[in-house]
């Protein structure tokens, strides 16, 4: 004996609306932790939005971004000196990114850079 029961009442919400609400809590989240000083998406600050400087000490915490002139004014180092090592050009500004170093000169890299002003700075 087959007994109909009655169907079940259920609250459908559409991909759609589930898609974007999915999606702005995601990045709703991430505002929000960016808003409160928690999350930063950029190595140039720190998470208290100060921007980030060499110390002079440490060649690990040279990054791709930082500029030729950064990294001459916090070593001990000299222009030409660190042109001559790695086979820089002379006509290439200071101002130049690390990270465009390594597309244009052969044998460059942020990592043998870190390499060599190890072998530089005094402790």
């Amino acid at each position: 004996m087959n007994i109909p029961t009655p169907a079940r009442r259920s609250i459908h919400v559409p991909g759609l609306v589930y898609a974007a609400l999915v999606l702005g809590l995601f990045f709703g989240s991430i505002l929000i932790a960016q808003a409160s000083g928690l999350w930063s998406v950029s190595g140039k600050f720190t998470p208290n939005g100060v921007p980030v400087q060499l110390s002079g000490t440490d060649p690990a915490t040279i990054k791709g971004w930082m500029t030729i002139q950064a990294v001459l004014d916090a070593y001990p180092v000299d222009q030409a000196s660190l042109y001559r090592q790695f086979g820089i050009p002379e006509e290439t500004p200071s101002s130049t990114p690390l990270k465009d170093l390594e597309a244009v000169v052969p044998g460059f890299s942020v990592t043998a850079l870190h390499d060599w002003l190890s072998t530089q700075v005094v402790p």
